[in-house]
């Protein structure tokens, strides 16, 4: 009996041990929802990823959704070495603008591909929170055969990355005007750090063959996550495409932002339209802006800067300082390059919805969304009204 025993004990640790060899340091899923017109973009990120260098450590597994007019029709699964990819499966038709797809494929592969650090990229079109009501420029993760696509407003981002059973290590949003204070609000508790851009990305997206080849350099999570800004600034300006965009956040303190902002409303949306607000408002850099009837966003961080410029009280000032170095703790890489080589420490964080005199009546349209948003609980949008709206 004894040797059964100690039988069993043995195969218990030795089945033990073997599970957590195959324990790889990090899986990276990335999700590619192509169907659409940036097919052939995502065929090249593919490529480019074969191109990088890394070990088996890593575990680098796409999931691409194809347009009807890629000669391979329809979804695959696909394991990423150096030089090569292997396919795991053919998936057929899907709907990769259904966020049960997107949280689907999450749980699949960081269950099949288990790993002690965890990354999701999201490749796709993008536009920040704003639901899709026109043809272009597209919303999140569109999805050309179903017309579907990801809507944050109605809580598909956030119930997507709210059931994958694991918690997101980094999370990269590959799409245009992704990193705002509103879709951040809706997704922060989900994972440690946030790579995004506050503007328009080229449709080369991120350099990941840089990216991938340098992945294992760091033992910090917080320093990758910085290199990888680095990288996507560095490609650009090499390649000099403008404008280049894209910063990290580290979600642990971001509860602090929105508690700031908060107290901003609260004691001073009846002040809102005093004259500091509008030329501050006036005096930044307008994202969003290149489509008439969209409603505008700016740099969060840059508004509140130019009030502190513009002379304010004295108790005004001394909460514009606090919300600055708020910003400065979470955003732990920060910054925009234009064209001609401009580049202002004012930008580079991230986003916030602030339609001016111009497009109220954009503002009006979009109202009814904007309090579905998380977001809206710190009355970001009452002192909107109150500022604009006379």
């Amino acid at each position: 009996m004894r040797l059964i025993i100690l039988s069993v004990l043995f195969l218990v640790l030795l089945t033990s041990c073997s599970n957590k060899k195959q324990e790889a340091e990090w899986t990276i899923l990335v999700y590619m929802a192509a169907d659409n017109g940036l097919n052939n973009h995502a065929v090249e990120d593919i490529q480019e990823m074969e191109s990088a260098t890394f070990s088996d450590e890593i575990n680098v597994i796409v999931q691409i959704d194809h347009s009807a007019s890629n000669p391979e029709q329809g979804a695959f699964r696909y394991h990423i070495y150096p030089e090569e990819k292997k396919m795991i499966s053919s998936l057929g038709e899907i709907d990769s603008g259904d966020y049960h797809t997107l949280t689907e494929f999450a749980n699949w592969g960081f269950n099949k591909y288990p790993s002690k650090k965890k990354a999701l990229i999201i490749w796709s079109h993008g536009n920040g929170w704003y639901p899709m009501n026109r043809d272009l420029p597209p919303c999140f993760c569109p999805d050309a055969e179903s017309e579907n696509y990801i809507s944050i407003p109605g809580k598909d981002f956030q119930n997507a990355l709210q059931n994958i059973d694991s918690h997101l290590d980094i999370l990269i949003l590959d799409a245009c005007n992704m990193q705002t204070i509103e879709v951040i609000t809706e997704i922060y508790e989900y994972t440690d750090f946030i790579i995004a851009a506050e503007d328009a990305i080229d449709t080369k997206g991120f350099p990941y063959h840089s990216i991938l080849s340098n992945w294992e350099s760091y033992s910090s999570v917080q320093n990758l996550a910085m290199e990888i800004a680095y990288y996507f600034h560095e490609f650009y300006w090499l390649e000099e495409i403008f404008p280049i965009s894209c910063s990290v956040i580290k979600t642990l303190l971001f509860q602090n932002l929105l508690n700031d902002v908060s107290f901003f409303t609260e004691n001073w949306i009846e002040n809102a339209s005093d004259d500091i607000f509008h030329l501050s408002r006036q005096d930044c850099i307008e994202f969003n802006g290149s489509w008439e009837y969209l409603a505008q966003d700016v740099d969060i961080k840059e508004f509140f800067l130019n009030v502190l410029e513009h002379e304010p009280p004295d108790s005004l000032a001394e909460f514009c300082d606090r919300i600055v170095s708020t910003i400065d703790s979470w955003f732990i890489f920060q910054k925009s390059e234009y064209p001609s080589g401009y580049t202002s420490d004012k930008v580079g964080t991230g986003i916030i919805w602030f339609p001016d005199e111009q497009t109220q009546g954009y503002f009006i349209n979009r109202l009814e969304e904007y309090n579905q948003l998380d977001f809206s609980s710190t009355n970001w949008q009452i002192f909107l009204e109150s500022t604009f709206i006379r």
